[in-house]
């Protein structure tokens, strides 16, 4: 069977196990440079957050901002959602590649692209690039990434719960030149509205991300007027090959061997069947090899995970527990070997639908989690809730205009060996934002009737799983809903003898009767007065409950965060009896 292999730096530079940092730039200078480009890309987001449109981008913070080098290696990102950096990564460099070699490239050029197939993730992704030139080349390459809110398909916001192939999905845009030489194609935008369901909120989140660009390019040339082109090229080598080393010693501490895990998607919408995701990872000296063999099949429902989107879930919990603080560049990839078999749920073929690839990633993250806690028990937390929790609510005012409401509520994190999982703290590979009640309440016709942490939801441990949350609104016109949860039949597992945090599940309230609708639903009608009510995962407890200190079972109860049935069957908190 053939299978697809990846390592981190095979496009972006020599590296390799015998990398010594240093050596063209001074130590302190480097790392002056690469706080000033991480700042760069934090002024990048900074300028899509104040000129976007979308709740999507201006309060869910659904995008990514990142400067490269002049080859397209990453080399700093802003703190946003880790999926979308390597995807940016691969974009970029499969535009280079394959459509735009680096010498057609002109300062006041500006590239864009969505393809999954060709490095990107899924269709909503908009991905922008633009060149930094100093003299005839580049020296570097700002990037920009935003989640849209409607790319066309069909379903409102892009999520067909039953697309079968990318072409149901929405607008797929290869490779293409948006600007030459600081003109716009405006043709291009009148291309695009044509084709999206919400373009008055769609094309300024657009806008944003190209004046985005613009800042990074200044900003870098600011740098370059203050180090010299020569030295900002030579720092940006060396971090790479700082990142590296650092990577390689941190895989080097692994005990040299074997460490496999699996887990199960609950399904892909479509059918009934449990989806195996199963990842065993070998470590041996300084280099590391993540293999996906016996993962189940790409799947007729749209939530396969394209390689670009694997490979970022990877790379994201290698650094997560073997060492947070390495400087995130390509440099840091160089040491990790991907092994994934086309045709399967993380390297589909085309036209497989990828739209809700978040539902594989998050269980990509969490299986190489638990491989690693084999090694590294001390540094694993159990699962969180495991699940980009997604629905959108569509419906049509008086004038026949579309409103769409995307949201994705997160849920509990898992029980760490030492304190307990944060509630309802968003985290793992998309790090996204609440959105305010009243931000909602603004843009779409709803209203919001609760609003509260889920009480018992956290798994039960010596530390308990976070919480998650419950956020109910009541239907103000009619409207249709579409859901994109996973963690109902496979919850979060407890860690250490923890147990497991709640399932998820999404409830419509209708004429005295409860209705649960299935986790990936599409299209549900609602009525005026219907109550829906979003119920996230907890997550997985950590160590055996019965060990926890009684003092905060005591806290916990009187906060509500669990029930006195809860203290005395699970804690053996007899306190409660004596009440």
């Amino acid at each position: 069977m053939a299978t697809w292999a990846t390592t981190g730096g095979r496009v972006l530079g020599a590296g390799g196990a015998g990398v010594v940092p240093g050596g063209r730039v001074d130590p302190v200078t480097q790392e002056v440079i690469r706080n000033a480009l991480v700042a760069v890309a934090e002024q990048m987001a900074a300028c899509i957050f104040r000129c976007s449109r979308s709740t999507v981008i201006r309060e869910m913070l659904d995008y990514s901002t990142a400067v490269f080098d002049g080859h397209g290696g990453i080399i700093a990102q802003a703190a946003r959602i880790p999926i979308h950096l390597n995807s940016m990564t691969n974009a970029l460099q499969a535009l280079l590649r394959h459509r735009f070699p680096l010498e057609t490239w002109a300062d006041g050029d500006i590239y864009l692209t969505n393809d999954p197939y060709m490095g990107g993730q899924h269709l909503p992704d908009l991905m922008t690039f633009t060149p930094v030139f100093v003299g005839r080349s580049p020296v570097a390459i700002c990037g920009a990434l935003g989640h849209h809110l409607d790319v066309g398909g069909r379903a409102p916001g892009s999520y067909g719960a039953d697309a079968t192939e990318i072409y149901q999905e929405g607008f797929r845009i290869p490779p293409v030149r948006l600007a030459h030489r600081g003109v716009l194609n405006e043709l291009f935008f009148d291309l695009f509205a044509a084709n999206i369901r919400v373009p008055q909120k769609t094309l300024p989140d657009l806008r944003a991300q190209i004046a985005a660009l613009e800042v990074g390019k200044a900003e870098v040339r600011r740098l370059v007027g203050k180090y010299g082109a020569a030295v900002l090229r030579d720092a940006m080598a060396d971090l790479a090959d700082t990142s590296e080393a650092r990577m390689r010693a941190a895989i080097a501490a692994l005990p040299d061997g074997t460490y496999s895990a699996e887990d199960y998607v609950d399904d892909d919408g479509l059918g009934s069947l449990p989806l195996l995701v199963r990842v065993t990872c070998t470590a041996q000296g300084s280099d590391l090899t993540v293999d996906f063999t016996g993962s189940a099949p790409q799947t007729p429902g749209p939530i396969n995970s394209p390689i670009a989107a694997t490979e970022s879930a990877v790379y994201y919990a290698l650094i997560a527990v073997l060492d947070p603080t390495v400087p995130a560049n390509y440099g840091c990839y160089r040491p990790i070997r991907i092994v994934a078999a086309p045709g399967s749920i993380v390297h589909p073929r085309p036209p497989a639908a990828v739209v809700g690839r978040s539902v594989v990633n998050h269980r990509v993250a969490t299986v190489l989690l638990t491989a690693l806690s084999r090694a590294l028990p001390e540094r694993v937390p159990a699962d969180h809730y495991g699940n980009a929790n997604m629905y959108i609510l569509s419906s049509m005012d008086e004038h026949g205009e579309i409103d769409v409401l995307q949201e994705v509520p997160v849920g509990g994190w898992g029980g760490r060996p030492t304190s307990d999982g944060p509630d309802v703290y968003s985290a793992s590979v998309h790090n996204l934002a609440n959105i305010p009640l009243e931000m909602v309440e603004l843009d779409v016709p709803l209203r919001f009737v609760r609003y509260t942490l889920r009480q018992d939801s956290g798994g039960p441990g010596r530390f308990r799983g976070g919480l998650g949350v419950e956020r109910s609104f009541r239907v103000v016109r009619p409207s249709a809903i579409q859901t994109q949860f996973d963690r109902v039949r496979f919850v979060p597992l407890g860690r250490t003898g923890g147990k497991p945090g709640a399932p998820g599940c999404v409830l419509v309230e209708r004429g005295g009767q409860v209705l649960t609708l299935p986790a990936k639903t599409l299209r549900f009608p609602l009525q005026p007065g219907d109550v829906v009510r979003i119920l996230t995962q907890g997550g997985g407890g950590y160590g055996d409950p019965r060990q926890r200190d009684l003092a905060l079972v005591a806290r916990d109860l009187a906060e509500g965060k669990i029930s006195e049935r809860a203290a005395v069957e699970e804690y053996g908190y007899e306190a409660v009896r004596e009440r």
